[in-house]
């Protein structure tokens, strides 16, 4: 059933990126395997960005999992936290903490990496918010020991609570302010098998 649920959502949000830039070229694959069961080439379609990649990672926000796929087969899986959805409101400002959709590409990797709190960190504890130079602002081990870049704040990164990313319902794992959470070690495992430029679809 993994098979058909990844060609299921693959093929949906292929649809999707046809629906809204209907310009832009949609180039098939080959056929697509995880284990023995194979998938009609013609009933899979993915955004041009994919096509021609030897290794891209697909996340799928509907059951929290990330797949490393290469050529035709899922080689690698593993559970994530993403956004939580909820909106923070407070002094005229709003900040949604939603798991952004779309094509991107891993921009850069970094071990140990620290954590510079945005404002509305500060906003949400009810505490003033300190200069962007500021060492207050820095928190080291809040992403784990690996993150990999795919926009500005945006990262695939290790927990400092793994329990969340763990748990074995998908609908529990919706814990981050937008960020894919993986536990530490399979940060680490992911951070080795991807270079940067790798294409990361979310949908």
């Amino acid at each position: 059933m993994v098979v058909r649920h990844l060609v299921i959502g693959l093929v949906a949000v292929a649809a999707a990126f046809v629906a809204a830039t209907p310009a832009r070229a949609q180039l098939p694959v080959d056929i697509l395997t995880i284990g023995e069961e194979p998938v009609p080439e013609e009933a899979l379609f993915v955004e041009a960005p994919l096509h021609g990649a030897e290794r891209y990672i697909v996340i799928r926000l509907d059951e929290n999992r990330l797949y490393l796929v290469e050529g035709r087969h899922a080689i690698w899986s593993a559970p994530v936290g993403t956004g939580t959805g909820f909106r923070l409101e407070a002094d005229g400002r709003a900040w949604e903490f939603d798991t952004p959709r779309g094509v991107f590409r891993i921009q850069r990797k970094e071990k140990d990496p620290v954590w510079i709190k945005p404002e509305w960190a500060y906003v949400k504890e009810g505490k003033p918010v300190p200069p962007i130079d500021s060492p207050e602002r820095r928190d080291e081990g809040m992403l784990g020991t690996s993150a990999l870049y795919i926009g500005y704040e945006l990262a695939l990164h290790g927990t400092s609570s793994p329990d969340l990313v763990l748990h074995p319902d998908p609908e529990a794992r919706r814990v981050s302010h937008g960020c894919i959470r993986l536990t530490n070690e399979d940060a680490r495992t992911l951070y080795h098998l991807v270079d940067v430029g790798t294409p990361v679809m979310i949908y």
